[in-house]
């Protein structure tokens, strides 16, 4: 029975003598049971008579060479999710077709279609049993139920199977299905490409034509056909195990001498599981879809195509993820009981929106789900800087007047009403600060100022600025938006926050190089133009409070690694602390990071725990290769003295502890004298108290 498959249910005439265990049944009633299963089947072959075979000449698919600079990272068949190269019986080596038949059908040149032989036997053992233990199903039927049936179970397809098989053997020669079936056999996954027959499998998991194959290699193949996923995941002893059983039975059938099948079984295992000779294998199949989307690939031959990934930074993207994991799990080992814990990283060069790095998993053959691209999960605070943003714009155009860096929020107690309901936000810590101004909100991650902010600019507003970023996946215009619990791609955040690195202008992310070959080029249909998604004012406002954030904020931990002067950055953890979050960026480079379980559970960490340090090892290596530029404030920006708590100008009048360079839309900065913003009583220091003595 193949992997996986589940047992059928018997129809009632088998459960009566199943239930009976058999006994009684003789020749008779096996007999009996056959009648009934052969008519019933040939029932079902003028039905198959209609079906062909398919075309023994598949279409040969370009070979597609991805490279990374001068290093070919992998090998395509087209850009197709399914692997198939058709090898006509003639060239398939004598070895290759012992294999299969030692295995799967050693009596398939003397039936027709039903091997009555192996149907008894088998149901001999199942009525010993008392289930379906042995299938008895010959190639023919095993070609009926891959290429014109489903694949469950029942005995209603076997039924059908069976049919089919019979009209099939009168329809065809015997070489003619064998060929088929060589050439469409399932053999398992080579990452997210299901691998079909078996010159196929040999290019993929032997890295060779199937004419240059040997016999030991041949019985790997062959092993593999009824458990493809237990032969190539990857364990050695289950390969070699499968293999040399093959080879026993070849010995047993004698198509080959014991010597030989001993000289066989000593060899070593000489193959490679599915996905390990593709260098960023997450990064590939992100790359194959956008060149199935964009590049005409010739009908035959060989294409090499420049990708955008940068290997140095992969490796240590990689490298990271598998450490940081580790650290996680030492540190919380309870996350390992039943629930793998797993990562996810992005790095995007904002300016070209090149992908330089990408690891959408803990380990690709275990899960080739991209959880980068594809795994829509809650960003939580993460989302802040985009309501900010959104509010600065509204500012930018007059809808909401006077709003900057250093104006005050009232963090209290709130109710906002929605749907009929009313929602009460609250901060992490569970309390509330007072007025507090939009830096200090964002650097400390505080929920009710960013509320407030959204109610104030509007959630469609902070919806379309969200899309203009390149938030692609719906969003939901509910309060609670302004706090990410509406559910994004790492991809889109991390390509919102290079969009901010970029001065507000969006590129599109891509995985092929810009420079290509010409014949190659000329074929590539362009990608899209760069979009104005924020002036850049507001969005060197967003990146100057998110500096603050790397170094008296939430991410105050990125001193350790010496990153504070040169990025900027934002946490983000969801409610629960069910996801952790960190992307941070220079005007070169913006890293996404995601940490969490895939079923949801609670990780336990924020995203200053759990993400940021993976974060900062891959920024660490790439500043090493290239030191980043510095943020540079665009025409329309002026920088100025102020105090962080209150947001008034720097003097010794106004008071205040903590002195910084603050950001203001020309214009907008504060003008001489502390203001009137607060009460009197608020300014501190000893020119505070001399100020209300004389007042």
């Amino acid at each position: 029975m193949r992997e996986g498959a589940p047992r059928p249910d018997p129809p009632p005439l088998v459960r009566r003598i199943l239930s009976r265990g058999g006994a009684g049944l003789g020749r008779k009633g096996i007999l009996l049971v056959l009648a009934l299963v052969s008519g019933l089947g040939l029932a079902w072959a003028w039905i198959g008579w209609q079906w062909p075979l398919p075309d023994r000449h598949i279409d040969i698919l370009p070979t597609v060479r991805l490279y990374a600079g001068s290093e070919e990272i992998a090998v395509l068949e087209g850009t197709a999710p399914r692997a198939q190269v058709w090898v006509p019986l003639g060239q398939v080596p004598r070895s290759v077709v012992n294999a299969v038949l030692a295995t799967e059908d050693r009596r398939f040149f003397r039936h027709w279609g039903i091997d009555i032989w192996a149907v008894l036997r088998a149901a001999r053992s199942d009525l010993r049993h008392g289930q379906v233990r042995q299938g008895g199903s010959t190639i023919t039927q095993q070609l009926a139920r891959s290429l014109f049936l489903s694949p469950e179970r029942t005995w209603g397809r076997k039924f059908r199977e069976a049919g089919i098989a019979v009209a099939l053997e009168l329809r065809y020669p015997k070489t003619r299905i064998l060929e088929a079936y060589l050439n469409s056999v399932y053999l398992g996954q080579d990452g997210s490409v299901a691998v079909h027959g078996l010159g196929a499998a040999a290019r993929h998991f032997l890295r060779k034509e199937l004419t240059a194959v040997q016999l030991d290699e041949a019985a790997l193949l062959a092993s593999a056909i009824r458990a493809p996923n237990r032969v190539f995941s990857g364990e050695a002893a289950r390969a070699r195990a499968g293999r040399d059983a093959v080879l026993q039975a070849m010995r047993e059938q004698g198509m080959v001498s014991e010597a030989t099948a001993r000289q066989a079984m000593a060899r070593p295992l000489r193959w490679r599981p599915g996905g390990t000779f593709v260098q960023a294998p997450y990064f590939v199949d992100v790359a194959r879809e956008e060149i199935a989307r964009r590049v005409s690939l010739p009908p035959s031959g060989e294409v090499r195509i420049q990708t955008s990934l940068d290997p140095r930074l992969q490796r240590a993207a990689e490298r990271s993820i598998r450490d940081g994991l580790e650290r996680i799990e030492r540190r919380r080992p309870g996350l390992e009981q039943g629930r793998l814990l797993q990562a996810a990283l992005v790095a995007i060069e904002p300016a070209s929106g090149s992908i330089r790095a990408l690891v959408g998993g803990r380990r690709y053959l275990e899960s080739p789900f991209n959880r980068a691209t594809r795994a829509a999960r809650q960003p939580g605070s993460l989302f802040k800087p985009i309501v900010f943003l959104a509010a600065f714009e509204a500012e930018r155009e007059g809808s909401l007047p006077g709003l900057t860096p250093a104006s005050l929020i009232a963090d209290e107690p709130t109710a906002i009403g929605a749907a009929g309901e009313t929602w009460a936000p609250h901060n992490i810590d569970r309390r509330f600060h007072g007025s507090v101004t939009v830096r200090r909100a964002l650097e400390e991650s505080l929920n009710v100022p960013a509320a407030r902010v959204a109610q104030d600019v509007g959630l469609n507003r902070v919806l379309r600025v969200a899309q203009a970023l390149g938030i692609e996946s719906p969003l939901s215009p509910v309060p609670s938006l302004a706090l990410g619990t509406s559910e994004v791609t790492l991809w889109e955040i991390t390509s919102a926050f290079a969009t901010l690195a970029n001065q507000g202008v969006r590129v599109t992310p891509t995985t092929l190089g810009l420079a290509q070959s010409r014949a190659v080029a000329a074929s590539t249909a362009p990608a899209p133009p760069p979009t104005r998604a924020a002036s850049p004012e507001s969005s060197f406002l967003i990146t100057h409070i998110l500096r603050g954030v790397m170094s008296r904020g939430t991410a105050r931990a990125s001193t350790g690694w010496g990153l504070q002067d040169v990025s900027a950055g934002k946490t983000g953890t969801t409610d629960g602390l069910r996801d952790a979050w960190f992307v941070g960026y220079t005007p070169d480079l913006a890293i996404g990071v995601w940490v969490g379980l895939d079923d949801g559970s609670p990780l336990g960490l924020t995203g200053a725990e759990a993400a940021l340090p993976v974060w900062a090892a891959v920024m660490q290596a790439a500043i090493r290769q290239a030191p980043p530029r510095r943020f540079e404030p665009p025409a329309g920006v002026v920088l100025a003295a102020v105090d962080r708590d209150t947001g008034r100008p720097a003097s010794i009048w106004c008071g205040g502890r903590t002195v910084i360079e603050e950001a203001f839309r020309a214009g907008s900065e504060p003008r001489g004298g502390c203001g009137d913003v607060l009460l009197a009583d608020q300014v501190g220091g000893f020119f505070g108290w001399l100020r209300r003595l004389f007042q």
